[in-house]
């Protein structure tokens, strides 16, 4: 072949190549946009139940998670349009942490009525499974800026509502009139919403990305905290940002922050422990008597029932459905939430001593998993830290929350994503140079020096 066929060749292939990364920078457009506008509504629609006037069928209504599930589904479906950027390292604890959801997913099978429970098994599992392929194919910083429009969307909306129709944004109750409940069907769940929208944006102008955006997704959340009465939400947001601050630069407080997940699994077992043993529906303090706000009154009605499922539970889903679990409890209170409104008693309840166990090891094993990832002496990529810091915020609140378990609830799926992200890592060979031109720059905690050449690790 002379040098001209050569130079020939050549172009055609420098040609080639040209069309290909055209091509690929179109699919990677419109798969980032697609994942990204079906984030938006999967964060706008899962926070929890929207005020039953603003939905055609009222509080029957499954018309958001029907929603929800379908985003996820196009989430799932696009991913495999998407260049994988992380893969997750199967190690003890991130198969510790699927065996306890795979556990979960199976209990419906145990539970009262396996048929309609199994709907709520499914939706997880997709869930589960779109948060894996997220992970692996969307960069963080994209899941929480599409989070950050959805809580915004979600406090702006709130605030419209409590000014201008009161009637569906402002609470009529004796307990709690005049707070704001905006498009929700409780207050509590504006301050959820409100105390995410705090976490996301503080996290945001935190960093180089800040922007005037940020402080007014701040502020909207700031008056949605303050308007509901969730105050206490706010300052667990405020202090999860300050974990943030503090984990990202300090590595000997990030060794210790890094079991506190497990720990506070321990204190739930230990709460657990204490309610069972006494019977009371109440606790005793230093001689007074919390009950916080009749919450006590619900885990010790599902407690006393614990010694009827000790070991498998009573399946997901599978107890507050019970007719004579709901009908002793108005009995007794006349009135009834089908909430254990605390993660820890939710787990026990549903997937019993063993699911409970497994979910406690996959936590210690988080911990070592977050030491081992420091175990170099430089910071944490900023992902984990984040990680961490939502997770131990997640955590906290479920003592008198619930969002364990939860099938297709935003902040339930997000503590997924970050388990994932934190297990996750780089490919340690990119597979073209196309692969090579779309990676996202690696932070300097990545690179290092060997013979001379920089390699990943």
């Amino acid at each position: 072949m002379d040098t001209e066929d050569m130079s020939q060749e050549f172009a055609g292939r420098r040609c080639k190549s040209a069309a290909e990364v055209l091509q690929i920078k179109r699919q990677e457009r419109w798969t980032s946009l697609a994942t990204k506008a079906a984030l938006v509504v999967i964060g706008t629609c899962a926070v929890s139940n929207f005020h039953p006037k603003l939905l055609a069928g009222g509080e029957e209504s499954t018309l958001q998670q029907q929603i929800v599930i379908a985003c996820w589904i196009v989430v799932i479906g696009v991913s495999y349009f998407r260049r994988t950027i992380l893969r997750v390292a199967w190690t003890a604890g991130a198969s510790s942490a699927m065996a306890f959801y795979a556990f979960a997913l199976l209990s419906a099978f145990w539970s009262n009525n396996p048929l309609a429970n199994g709907g709520k098994a499914v939706a997880l599992g997709i869930v589960i499974f779109g948060a894996y392929r997220l992970a692996r194919t969307a960069p963080f910083d994209d899941v929480i800026d599409s989070l950050v429009h959805s809580m915004f969307i979600i406090c702006a909306a709130s605030i419209l509502m409590a000014l201008f129709v009161p009637d569906i944004g402002v609470v009529h109750d004796w307990q709690h009139a005049g707070q704001w409940s905006g498009v929700f069907a409780s207050k509590q769940s504006l301050g959820m919403a409100g105390a995410m929208a705090l976490f996301l944006s503080s996290y945001r102008l935190m960093g180089e990305q800040r922007s005037y955006y940020h402080v007014v997704v701040a502020l909207a959340a700031l008056a949605s905290v303050v308007g509901s009465g969730s105050r206490g939400g706010g300052a667990l947001a405020a202090a999860a940002v300050l974990l943030i601050y503090l984990t990202s630069r300090f590595t000997m407080f990030i060794r210790i922050v890094a079991f506190a997940p497990f720990v506070m699994s321990l204190l739930g077992a230990a709460l657990i422990w204490r309610m069972t043993a006494t019977g009371l529906d109440h606790l005793e303090i230093f001689g007074a008597e919390l009950d916080f706000t009749q919450r006590t009154f619900i885990w010790q009605h599902a407690l006393a029932h614990f010694k009827n499922a000790p070991w498998l539970g009573y399946g997901l889903n599978g107890f507050w459905t019970l007719k004579d679990v709901k009908d002793l409890f108005v009995e007794r209170h006349t009135w009834f939430l089908d909430n254990y409104h605390d993660g820890y008693i939710a787990i026990v309840m549903e997937t019993g001593a063993i699911g409970f166990g497994l979910f406690v090891l996959s936590y210690f094993l988080y911990g070592l998993q977050i030491s081992w990832r420091i175990a170099g002496g430089g910071p944490p990529h900023p992902d984990v830290a984040v990680s961490l810091a939502y997770t131990c915020m997640i955590f906290f609140i479920d003592f008198t929350e619930t969002y364990f378990l939860r099938s297709t609830n935003v902040m339930s799926t997000f503590l997924l994503l970050t388990l994932f992200i934190t297990y996750a890592h780089r490919p340690s060979v990119l597979r073209s140079a196309a692969d090579r031109a779309f990676a996202p720059p690696l932070d300097s905690g990545m690179r290092r020096r060997k013979n001379g050449r920089s390699s990943l690790i």
